[in-house]
């Protein structure tokens, strides 16, 4: 079971942080990889001789082992300032960041380079296509990192907000269970037998409809000796129950949602699969933190006697009874014993419809209900990250690939002249996006992988794979650029007697 301590550690950044925090790298990394992707080309073209600038033939691409080199200790070291961040360290997260980004930069012509080798058995015009990209390496590469850059931020907000998703296994409850309770304070609402009656009485109505489920009552202790509290809100009275504790500090106590204290009743019991005689006298918890320092805590009294515990297997849910009362503990401290709420346990997962119907009971009978929770805000956010991430990705692809086609205008007039159809010319330009946005998504997804898990310190944290939005990532981007780039192209260039000056 995880710990609820895990996810609100006050040393994390929350996810909400996280985003904004990765927000505002992009907005300055935006700007730093424009400058980029404009210097170097200007740089380039300086240096180009007159006569080859003329002959409207690139210059040769130069060895790409230096700016693999620095690409790989960069990305080392923005890696190793996240590992040390330890997500708690906002200069290190920054730098890291940065880090990272700058060696996209220069990871992109290797990158590049690689795609061309690997395309030498295809055809010619997707041949051809990679080798322009080899041969612009220096404005395909600015793009190649500004895809990455742009799939890398929202890639890794989805995989954060995986990480914080509940398994099958874990949250509040699961898909078949449900807490129907009497009120909303953490005490026991005062109520009369009839009330209390005629409430059960809807709610095993209720359970009927869901075929033969598990239906145990809950009850709460409270000491007779403590004065009833009156609701802020305006509702009935309620008395303070009798919870359980862990020690904090001098006369401190902290507890959490599952330690809440709920009587040990035979129905519970045997939900457990606990034998009522076989616990000893003596104990006055069974409990999932068994062998911890724990206190019971009671409103009318001033002590705050150590209980004595037994353990109790947990059942992976935070929402679930973790902690029993047993029926000695009240008697041998004068407390007693109310209905609080019924726990309920269908066979089958419960359908939208039979969840639509408990809100009714809760609004009807004056309960509240607890379902599973579905966490639909980190499922908005990582389809509204992958949506932006993947548009982000798609216009930055608009910006360049005509820019990289134009470089390789000669080319396509002379396959036009020898008759070349507007299949190849669309192949051509769906290859030159589709190459693009494949090795940016690639690049991006690895990267964020990378940085995540040096920030978590372990993988883990990251066992959540978000499957479906990094299938979009990694599928579904290229295959649109590679159609946007089909559809869009195959027009036949305007002169063919002589080469376009630029």
């Amino acid at each position: 079971k995880r710990k609820r301590t895990d996810r609100h550690d006050p040393r994390a950044f929350t996810l909400i942080e996280l985003t904004v925090v990765l927000a505002l790298v992009a907005m300055l990394l935006a700007v730093a990889t424009a400058t980029a992707a404009a210097w170097r080309p200007a740089r380039a073209v300086a240096r180009v001789p007159i006569t080859l600038a003329l002959s409207a033939r690139p210059p040769r691409p130069k060895p790409v082992r230096r700016s693999a080199v620095v690409a790989v200790l960069l990305i080392a070291a923005g890696v190793g300032c996240l590992r040390l961040a330890k997500q708690s360290n906002p200069p290190y997260i920054i730098a890291g960041t940065l880090a990272t980004a700058v060696g996209l930069l220069f990871l992109g012509p290797l990158a590049i380079r690689v795609l061309a080798a690997a395309g030498a058995r295809l055809p010619v015009a997707p041949r051809l296509a990679l080798r322009d990209l080899a041969r612009h390496q220096a404005r395909s590469g600015a793009a190649l990192a500004a895809i990455s850059l742009a799939l890398a931020i929202p890639v890794a907000i989805v995989i954060s907000a995986a990480a914080q998703a509940y398994t099958t296994a874990e949250g509040n409850l699961s898909d078949r269970q449900l807490m129907i309770m009497v009120g909303r304070t953490p005490g026991i609402p005062e109520r009369s037998p009839a009330e209390l009656a005629s409430m059960e009485a809807r709610v095993r109505s209720y359970a009927a409809t869901l075929g033969n489920p598990t239906m145990i009552p809950l009850d709460k202790g409270y000491d007779p000796a403590a004065r009833p509290q009156l609701d802020p809100g305006g509702g009935p009275a309620w008395r303070p129950s009798v919870f359980l504790a862990v020690p904090s500090g001098p006369n401190r106590f902290t507890t959490d949602g599952d330690m809440t204290l709920y009587v040990g009743t035979p129905e519970l019991l045997h939900y457990y699969g606990i034998d009522p005689g076989g616990i000893s006298p003596d104990v006055d918890v069974l409990s999932t933190h068994h062998g911890q320092d724990l206190r019971l805590l009671s409103a009318a009294s001033k002590e705050f006697p150590a209980a004595r515990t037994a353990p109790l297997k947990a059942q992976g849910y935070m929402s679930v009874p973790a902690s029993l009362l047993t029926p000695a503990a009240l008697q041998r401290n004068g407390w007693s014993a109310v209905r609080v709420g019924w726990f309920v346990e269908a066979a089958k997962p419960l359908t939208a419809a039979q969840l639509a119907a408990a809100r009714d009971l809760a609004v009807d009978a004056g309960l509240t209900v607890e379902s599973r929770d579905t966490q639909t805000s980190l499922l908005v956010l990582r389809s509204t990250a992958t949506a932006i991430g993947a548009a982000l990705a798609l216009a930055v692809l608009a910006l360049t690939v005509g820019l990289i086609r134009a470089e390789a205008a000669g080319d396509l007039r002379t396959l036009t002249a020898t008759g070349a159809s507007r299949r190849i010319r669309r192949t051509l330009t769906a290859t030159t996006a589709g190459g693009l946005a494949l090795l940016g998504a690639l690049l991006g997804i690895t990267v964020a992988y990378a940085a995540l898990a040096a920030g978590y310190g372990h993988l883990s944290a990251l066992r959540q794979v978000p499957v479906v939005d990094l299938t979009v990532t990694a599928v579904g981007v290229p295959l649109l650029a590679a159609i946007a780039g089909w559809l869009l192209a195959g027009r036949e260039p305007g002169s063919l007697t002589r080469p376009r000056l630029e």
